[in-house]
């Protein structure tokens, strides 16, 4: 299973209960971070660095899905779990 196969199935199940859904389904671009920077600097640098890499589509293992409660109140993010469900 996809991750966004994961994602839709959580959506419908909020759409079920909220009949609503707050955000565009086509919005989601599932990727994996290596760096978050807050800083002012030039990204050209760090762009040529990974532009000069391939990279292998990434793969994982997926065992919950949780409900997070996210803010950036430190000028970062944070967050904790809300809630948690078992995935398999």
């Amino acid at each position: 299973m996809f991750v966004s196969q994961v994602r839709d199935a959580i959506r419908g199940g909020v759409a079920d209960i909220l009949h609503d859904v707050p955000e565009n389904p086509t919005d989601f671009r599932p990727h994996v971070s290596v760096a978050y920077s807050a800083s002012d600097d030039p990204a050209a640098p760090v762009e040529e660095a990974f532009a000069a890499r391939q990279f292998t589509p990434a793969q994982a293992r997926v065992t919950s899905a949780e409900l997070i409660v996210i803010h950036r109140d430190d000028e970062m993010y944070e967050w904790e779990t809300f809630a948690s469900a078992p995935l398999g």
